[in-house]
């Protein structure tokens, strides 16, 4: 009798664990079907590396046709025009020139145009990688954030997001903790909220700190992503992560970023713009600060709370940093200011 229950007992959990199992599948369909980030969709795009590493005479030939066509580099006019930094024209033309003066094996063989076809074969494995983990910091209500990422090259660009875009510069073509940094802007962009300011004032402090946000928190998701994701772009002159993890640099830094908010509503526009990008983007206190403020709200008040303050705005982002540190860790609040 006991060898015959024991045999039903074992038919029965044998039965259990794979139903249970077909439910956990089906419960997860069912939880992407409902939410549109989880659908989402990346796709890669090097048509622009390849006429210019490939046919770098013909770009050369028709250069204000290419500018206009090419789908990657008009994004990359726009850019110029977002960053207000006029287009080099003459050094671009240097730049294909060099690409021309290389025979066909040597181009074929470029390693900027060999990072872009490797990630083109990674596409749907990254996408199905890069989508749940993008999500996952990014409102249950997030909309579709489906993306195309063009490689290009003979930017000034590391690598930027606009619209429904990403542009990435060659030598980081294979660098999937860079993809991830600039897809996350794109899920930020899709769900914070529609400004409404009264002055220009306003909307000068909101996209300061906005930026602060955008910047910090789109670093602090690649950071927390490295055992994924652990290609980081080799290009730059100081490495966000670095700074971040060494305690007196990022005291510098937000000590640099605070002095610089103390005074910014005396500057001219200008003059404050090209402060804030200098301080902001080139000595990456945007983005080493705004990481160390994502972490400390995510830590001492969980991830609900950090993707909350993306759909309350970037005043929000700050006053709750603000109030879990001491002050000689605190962020100046230019709103009380104006």
């Amino acid at each position: 009798m006991i060898i015959i229950l024991l045999s039903y007992l074992q038919i029965y959990l044998f039965s259990v664990v794979p139903l249970k199992s077909q439910q956990l599948v089906q419960e997860n369909k069912e939880n992407k079907s409902k939410c549109s980030c989880l659908q989402s969709k990346i796709r890669f795009d090097d048509s622009s590396i390849e006429k210019i590493v490939l046919h770098p005479e013909d770009v050369l030939a028709h250069p204000d046709a290419f500018w206009a066509n090419d789908s990657a580099y008009q994004l990359v006019k726009l850019w110029h025009q977002r960053v207000s930094f006029p287009i080099p024209m003459e050094q671009w033309k240097g730049w294909v020139q060099s690409f021309k003066n290389q025979s066909a094996g040597e181009r074929v063989n470029n390693t900027q145009l060999v990072a872009a076809k490797s990630m083109i074969k990674k596409e749907k494995e990254f996408s199905e990688k890069a989508i749940p983990y993008l999500c996952s910091f990014l409102p249950k209500d997030c909309p579709d954030i489906s993306t195309t990422i063009y490689f290009t090259t003979a930017i000034m660009a590391s690598g930027f997001q606009m619209g429904n875009s990403i542009i990435i510069y060659g030598a980081n073509a294979d660098k999937d903790n860079l993809l991830i940094h600039e897809l996350y802007h794109q899920g930020f962009d899709k769900c914070k909220p529609r400004r409404i300011e009264s002055s220009s004032k306003d909307s000068m402090i909101y996209q300061i700190y906005n930026d602060l946000q955008n910047e910090g928190m789109a670093t602090y998701v690649g950071y927390k992503g490295l055992k994924e994701f652990p290609h980081c772009r080799t290009d730059m002159l100081k490495d966000d992560y670095e700074l971040f993890e060494n305690q007196e640099e990022f005291n510098a830094l937000l000590n640099k970023m605070n002095r610089l908010f103390e005074k910014a509503l005396t500057l001219g526009e200008k003059e404050l713009k090209d402060t804030l990008w200098q301080v902001g983007s080139t000595d990456r206190a945007y983005y080493v600060v705004g990481c160390y403020m994502s972490r400390t709200i995510d830590e001492k008040l969980g991830r609900d709370t950090l993707i909350g303050t993306i759909l309350t705005g970037p005043q929000s982002f700050l006053r709750t940093y603000n109030s879990l540190v001491d002050e000689k860790l605190s962020v100046i609040d230019l709103f009380k200011q104006k």
